[in-house]
């Protein structure tokens, strides 16, 4: 008997769909026009795209008196010939009663991935949740055509080839690729096309006198097809939670015998009304879109507008405090869990991954109330989230409990995005407090002192030879000068001489205290060189710097990095940091000996621990060296095991090509 009444469904589907296409393509009153289009640069028909456009059905009438046409107000496309193959519109298919529609090969998706879609994504695998046998077998991968909806939302939204190698095998969670490429979707041209078509001086009223969809409760010439789980071009939500009602009593969902309730009856896991042949006036199918309206949308995205609107209704006063969703809740520390679970803990147990991932990973000051949710229990909330495709579990030994094990995460999977980005910002976050607590780099500055003599000798301003105005506190009224303060200095002295040629700004003409300055020998370079002073009239301002340089006293400063704080100050050349290494055993083994690291604010042993690390080495600190070279008072020297002459020096002047090692990069 199952068997018969199977069949007598199919016949009766068959039948309602022939009679549909036999309106679509014979009624007198509307017309069927061919379009053809062709790729941009192509230069012949060849893979053209022809399109099959029915226009407005003139009467109007409601969808399901007498009428199977209920498009009212402009041209819609019906089919589309792809590759010699025909593939319905969503204008066809919107046109379908919900038991034709189940029959009909299909990729169901989560809602979240229909924003993708819409803005012309393929459709991924590891987005589908299921999908049905999109041909028979034998036949070619390009016949493989699947329609593509949202969960609970029996309309299609999206039309598409399946690519080769996608069946349920390997759909979901930890599977790469395109899954279908997509063809005809909402949003796309064609559904902008029938926008502009349609009048915006439809008023509210008359669009309301028109057909309305039974499945979707919005009147078709709206824009959307019919279907108020279709927003915008932009998003399609669920119009009912799959399972909704079920711990309500009997009576709501069916009568005393297990019969349905009248004019309504169960379609992929939702209630949907019933088509009736009597006619439909306006003010029932307005109850019908209002109804559906005021639905609660499943796993409906929190965009800005949507946001917006319920705080102004739930909330008009801004002082009150707003009551947090507990789903909410429980759903971000899950996210969050999830993309800082390592592999390696995996298979984990469910009440480890409960009690040590999710419950740290929630909102600070958020509390996590599994009773105030609709799923009661975690294992509940797992299985949805397994259905979803984020995770794959598995059962115990014994097979009593079928949730017991966390098997696979899928990190990729769509819902993740944002729980990826706070962990990708955390991280960030954490590097660079981590790198300014403990990345700290010492750097040597030269610096100059104007001689004496030389400030007597050309008179130079006190406060600038004194470094009163100089950027670092520290240098200011210490004398201790850069060099483009020195050359500062000079080209004052030069303007206010005026030796600066007019007519070649690059001369300098010298004059007697410049010249003995800048260049006038000592006598111990005319006993050398055996050459007195020969003295030039003019020269370039170029050689005039490097002789201005020539003359300062040398200095230095350690810098402290970053921030650039000046650590010390001294005149001279920087001191050097000795690096020996010792042979031993017939050059078989070394030992490397550094010190004078205090002279750079370095610590010795913190050093020396540092150095062990990155190269695997033992280390001594020795404070009394015996038969070598004393130390300064309060120096050490550090003894490491091996030759790491050339590691120490790129890891002391921060140049990583002096050696190869790993250890010596930053």
């Amino acid at each position: 008997s199952a068997s018969a009444s199977a069949s007598a469904s199919a016949s009766t589907s068959a039948e309602y769909l022939k009679k549909q296409m036999d309106f679509i393509f014979t009624d007198s009153k509307a017309d069927i026009s061919i379009r053809k289009l062709r790729l941009k640069d192509a230069k012949s028909n060849a893979g053209a795209t022809n399109f099959y456009i029915r226009t407005p059905s003139p009467s109007g009438h409601s969808h399901g008196n007498g009428s199977l046409w209920p498009y009212a107000a402009c041209n819609q496309v019906l089919l589309m010939e792809v590759g010699k193959i025909m593939l319905p519109s969503l204008a066809l298919l919107s046109t379908l009663p919900a038991e034709i529609l189940m029959t009909l090969p299909s990729a169901i998706v989560p809602c979240q991935v229909s924003k993708y879609l819409c803005r012309g994504a393929d459709l991924m695998r590891s987005g589908i949740i299921s999908i049905s046998p999109a041909s028979a077998p034998g036949r070619s991968r390009r016949c493989q055509w699947v329609i593509v909806r949202v969960q609970n939302n029996v309309q299609p939204f999206a039309v598409g080839f399946v690519t080769k190698g996608t069946d349920s095998s390997n759909i979901g969670a930890d599977t790469k690729g395109v899954g279908v490429e997509i063809i005809h979707c909402y949003g796309d041209e064609i559904y902008k096309s029938q926008l502009h078509g349609n009048s915006h001086s439809n008023t509210t009223k008359s669009i309301s006198n028109k057909a309305v969809s039974v499945i979707g409760g919005q009147p078709y010439d709206r824009g959307n097809f019919g279907n108020v789980g279709f927003v915008d071009g932009k998003f399609v939500y669920g119009l009912m939670r799959e399972g909704e009602n079920e711990d309500d009593d009997d009576e709501t969902a069916s009568n005393g015998d297990g019969e349905e309730e009248e004019g309504f009856k169960t379609v992929d896991g939702s209630r949907v009304e019933q088509e009736s042949n009597e006619p439909q006036d306006a003010s029932s199918a307005n109850e019908v879109s209002e109804s559906l309206e005021k639905l609660n949308i499943e796993n409906s995205p929190k965009d800005e507008t949507c946001s917006k609107n319920s705080e102004e209704d739930e909330n008009p006063d801004d002082d009150q405090e707003e009551v947090e969703d507990p789903e909410e809740t429980l759903l971000f520390a899950f996210h969050n869990a999830l993309v800082n679970i390592s592999k390696s803990d995996l298979p984990m147990p469910t009440a480890v991954f409960y009690s040590q991932h999710v419950l740290p990973a929630r909102k600070e000051g958020s509390f996590i109330d599994l009773k105030a949710t609709r799923f009661k229990k975690i294992g509940v909330f797992l299985m949805e989230q397994a259905h979803r495709g984020l995770i794959s579990i598995g059962a115990s030994k014994d097979g009593k409990d079928s949730i017991a094990f966390i098997k696979a995460v899928d990190r990729s999977h769509i819902e993740l995005r944002d729980a990826r980005k706070r962990k990708k910002k955390a991280a960030g976050e954490d590097d660079g407090s981590k790198k300014n607590k403990s990345t700290k780099k010492v750097a040597v500055a030269n610096l100059f002192v104007i001689p004496n003599n030389i400030v007597n000798l050309m008179r130079l301003n006190e406060d600038d030879v004194k470094a009163t105005n100089a950027k670092s506190e520290t240098r200011r009224g210490t004398g201790y000068l850069t060099a483009p303060e020195c050359r500062d200095i000079l080209n004052k002295y030069l303007f206010a001489n005026q030796l600066v040629d007019e007519y070649d700004p690059e001369m300098v003409s010298l004059d007697g205290p410049l010249c003995d300055a800048a260049f006038r020998k000592t006598k111990r370079e005319i006993a050398s060189q055996g050459i007195g002073n020969k003295f030039e009239e003019s020269v370039t301002r170029k050689e005039l710097n490097i002789k201005w340089l020539e003359r300062m006293d040398k200095a230095y400063a350690i810098v402290a990095m970053p921030g650039s704080n000046i650590v010390s100050m001294k005149r001279g050349s920087p001191p050097m940091v000795n690096i020996d290494v010792e042979a031993r055993q017939n050059r078989r083994k070394f030992i490397t000996r550094v010190r004078g690291l205090e002279e750079y604010s370095i610590n010795p042993s913190d050093f020396a621990t540092d150095v062990s690390k990155r190269f695997a080495c033992s280390s001594s600190i020795d404070e009394n060296p015996t038969n070598r070279e004393a130390l300064k008072k309060g120096c050490v020297e550090i003894e490491f095991q091996g030759n790491l002459v050339e590691e120490l020096q790129a890891l002391l002047t921060g140049n990583e090509k002096l050696s190869s090692h790993g250890g010596a990069k930053k």
